[in-house]
C-alpha cells in the first residue's frame, strides 16, 4: 500500500510538468527533434512560457546556425555542455535559444532537496531554539542542509586551525 502511494504521488508529480521538462529532448542530438524549432516540443514550451515572447522564426535559424557550428567542431557526440558554451558565449547572436536555454537551466526538476531543506530546518529549530543563539543556530541549519560538504570537513585540521588562531580567553584576574 504504501509503494503505490509513493508511486501515485512521483506520477501525480512529475506528470504535470511533463510537457515542460521534454525541452530537453530537443536539445538531445540522439533524438529526432534535436535543435528542431518546428517540432511540438518546442511550440508547445513557447506556448507555456509566453512571457518570454520567443521568437519561432529567429529560433529557427539560430537553431541551424548552431548546428552548423557544432558541426564544424567535428564532434560526434553534442553533449549539452557544448551546446550551452556556444550559445552563451554567443548569446547577442542565440537571443532566442538563450532565453530558452535560461529557462530550461531554472527549471526545478525535482522538490526532493527542497523538502529536504524544510525537514532539517523544522528538525533543527525544534531541537535547538530552546537553548542556542541565532547565529550558532543558523550555523547548525547550514550543517544540516549542506551534510554533504559537511561529512567532507576533516575535525582534526578544524580543531588544529582554531587552536592556532589568537587566545580567546579573557584574564579575569590580574
Amino acid at each position: 500500500m504504501l509503494f503505490f502511494r509513493i508511486v501515485t504521488q512521483l506520477d501525480e508529480r512529475f506528470s504535470k510538468n511533463e510537457q515542460v521538462f521534454d525541452i530537453f529532448n530537443v536539445f538531445d542530438y540522439t533524438n529526432a527533434d534535436f535543435l528542431n524549432a518546428e517540432c511540438v516540443t518546442i511550440n508547445k514550451f513557447i506556448d507555456h512560457y509566453k512571457s518570454f515572447q520567443i521568437n519561432i522564426v529567429s529560433l529557427s535559424s539560430e537553431f541551424s546556425s548552431i548546428k552548423a557550428t557544432l558541426e564544424l567542431d567535428n564532434n560526434s557526440q553534442f553533449k549539452l555542455e557544448l551546446i550551452l558554451n556556444i550559445v552563451l558565449n554567443l548569446s547577442f547572436a542565440f537571443s532566442e535559444a538563450t532565453k530558452i536555454l535560461s529557462i530550461m537551466l531554472t527549471l526545478p526538476v525535482t522538490t526532493a532537496s527542497n523538502e529536504r531543506f524544510f525537514s532539517s530546518l523544522k528538525r533543527i529549530k525544534n531541537f535547538f531554539r530552546t537553548s542556542t543563539g541565532d547565529e550558532r543556530l543558523n550555523d547548525l541549519m547550514v550543517l544540516g542542509v549542506e551534510i554533504e560538504e559537511a561529512k567532507q570537513i576533516n575535525l582534526n585540521d578544524a580543531v588544529d586551525d582554531f587552536a592556532k588562531m589568537k587566545v580567546r580567553r579573557y584574564p579575569l584576574y590580574q
